[in-house]
């Protein structure tokens, strides 16, 4: 791997702020820049991952149209586009605070980075920002060691399959692999990765690897954007009577104010999370009702009037009155909160269980994992005991701690064709689009011969909505950025 050795202070932050692109409907020289505000300190993300431990995800995605020249856009010639994979795919940027936190670990995350490009094919370089750094200087609970990282989410492009198709989201990374029909100004940075410099395994016990390749997977594609309300509201019960989830907001922000303007589509995950008892229940679609309701709110981030806080809520509750949004968001809401009730369908119809919990709903760990082989009521008191991990534990939402990254290898290698990264976990990433790296191929595992689309045109209403400021106490947190938190067992 493209390791930089060099060990660096937390510098450079605004210059991996993360974008799609696509072109505009409006004009053939405008291509519509999104850009994704990340953190700017280490404060920041201490910050960030509190507000993900207290179940609240994070948003701040911003628009942005820009002019291009019309000969830097082409289209590729109709055919099979050839590609030759690449042995040496991460360029991976590794930050520290001190040489002391860094150590060894970088060497870490430099075999969690082989891992992954052993398993899959990758024909163009993945950018990786990696920091490393003691969480616990920075956030003021006790076991902050167990938190193991945090992974801010790739960039996104609108891409569909066919003219006629839905368009979703794809993670950067993956959709340079992919062929598409038009030319893309890439990011910098494909993904920022962040990892607790104070969790200090032994030897014996040295799982740091598995650690960088869980948040690697996370930044390749492996994350839902669907959300219930009450993730995004605090104090929900004060407001609303019953919890339902919705698609995901466009977020905007300027110098002091915040906006919300209409609805994204769901990512490429979302596509293929269905109700585990009825795989042909598709979840994201129970959700389209929403889309037919106006957003269009702007919140001052300095003063708050109860009139502004009283249109904010009456948005959402005109949803709420919706009688076909809510048929479809309480069922979604509901799945998520049941044990054993959602899954990933896979292209080849392999239905895999994601995690959920008994009651409850933890955007840092529920769908956007493969559920634990045992009954997990919630994320806090979930631990391995007498349970035995399965081959796919590389995505559990909990980080095995009893054992090294060699020693998990070594115990399932007769289970799976490649190291750390069991068949289930690749099921559902070649599902997304990545192709399986081996001699010989199964044309389950092979997108060779999809062709993408950039798709053109605004997702986003238009509306004469409401303008109020944002109240101190509700925290309004509308998800389009996906924040992983691994924890330890």
């Amino acid at each position: 791997m493209k390791l930089c050795s060099k060990l660096l202070l937390l510098i450079n932050l605004l210059a991996v702020n993360s974008h799609f692109v696509k072109r505009s409907y409006k004009s053939n020289n405008i291509i519509e820049v999104y850009k994704q505000k990340v953190p700017t300190s280490l404060e920041e993300v201490a910050k960030d991952i509190v507000a993900v431990e207290n179940g609240k995800s994070v948003t701040r995605l911003q628009r942005v149209e820009i002019e291009v020249e019309e000969e830097s856009m082409f289209k590729i010639d109709k055919g099979k586009y050839l590609k030759t994979p690449l042995e040496d795919p991460f360029t991976l940027q590794v930050h520290c605070k001190s040489e002391l936190d860094c150590a060894d670990y970088p060497n870490r995350v430099q075999q969690a980075a082989q891992y992954v490009a052993d398993t899959f094919e990758f024909y163009e370089v993945v950018n990786v920002n990696v920091t490393i750094f003691p969480f616990c200087d920075y956030i003021d609970r006790s076991m902050c060691q167990s938190i193991m990282g945090i992974t801010y989410p790739p960039t996104f492009v609108p891409l569909k399959e066919t003219v006629d198709s839905d368009v979703y989201l794809y993670p950067q990374a993956l959709v340079k692999q992919l062929s598409i029909d038009q030319q893309i100004a890439y990011d910098e940075t494909d993904f920022i990765i962040y990892l607790n410099s104070n969790y200090q395994p032994d030897e014996a016990h040295d799982n740091r690897a598995l650690i960088a390749a869980h948040e690697i997977l996370h930044g390749l594609g492996f994350f839902h954007q669907i959300n219930p309300l009450s993730v995004y509201v605090s104090s929900f019960e004060s407001y609303f009577t019953t919890d339902f989830a919705m698609p995901p907001l466009n977020y905007i922000e300027g110098d002091d104010f915040i906006k919300y303007d209409g609805w994204t589509p769901f990512s490429i995950f979302d596509k293929f999370i269905v109700e585990t008892t009825n795989p042909d229940n598709y979840l994201h679609k129970k959700l389209e009702k929403f889309r037919e309701h106006d957003v269009n709110i702007e919140l001052n981030t300095h003063y708050t009037t109860n009139q502004e806080i009283h249109n904010f809520i009456g948005t959402f509750r005109e949803m709420e009155n919706d009688p076909e949004c809510m048929a479809g968001g309480t069922e979604v809401a509901n799945l998520f909160t049941t044990l054993h009730a959602v899954s990933f369908r896979t292209k080849d119809n392999v239905v895999i269980e994601l995690q959920t919990f008994d009651g409850t709903y933890e955007s840092a760990s529920s769908i956007s994992h493969i559920n634990v082989p045992f009954d997990c009521k919630n994320s806090g008191s979930c631990l391995v005991g007498s349970h035995k991990p399965g081959v796919d534990y590389l995505m559990y939402f909990t980080v095995i701690s009893k054992a090294s990254t060699d020693t998990l290898i070594e115990a399932f290698k007769d289970y799976s064709p490649h190291p750390l990264i069991g068949p289930n976990i690749v099921k559902i990433m070649t599902t997304l689009g990545w192709n399986e790296k081996s001699e010989k191929k199964s044309s389950s595992n092979s997108n060779e011969d999809t062709k993408f689309s950039v798709a053109n045109g605004s997702y986003n209403q238009n509306s004469a909505g409401s303008h109020i400021t944002s109240p101190s106490c509700l925290i309004i947190i509308l998800s389009f950025l996906f924040l992983c938190i691994a924890r330890i067992i």
